[in-house]
């Protein structure tokens, strides 16, 4: 299972009980693929969805094999990505996540 620190709603550290919270991340690095452009992190320039670039993109296929790579390229087993009934489905975990838990 992947740990990391947890985020409030808002994108701020959650701070419980005077120390930062930890919790799984799989669905938090999710999010962050998608939401951060390439460029974003200067470590990785590669790493980033831009999926708000997308929202109006007609060729939802490529943004599709994108979120696809883009998990994979993290470390992630992705199973399915699709859009049902206009929601993005990501059905996608870290190898290790499975057999930790």
């Amino acid at each position: 299972m992947q740990r990391d620190i947890k985020y409030t709603s808002d994108g701020d550290i959650d701070i419980s009980n005077g120390d930062i919270s930890y919790t799984e991340s799989t669905a938090q690095h999710q999010y962050d693929l998608l939401m951060s452009s390439p460029g974003d992190y200067k470590e990785r320039p590669v790493v980033g969805v831009d999926a708000i670039k997308s929202v109006n993109d007609n060729d939802s296929l490529f943004f599709l094999r994108t979120v696809r790579k883009q998990m994979q390229s993290d470390g992630m087993t992705v199973r399915r990505v699709a859009f049902i009934d206009g929601e993005l489905i990501i059905d996608a975990d870290y190898e290790n996540s499975k057999n930790n838990e």
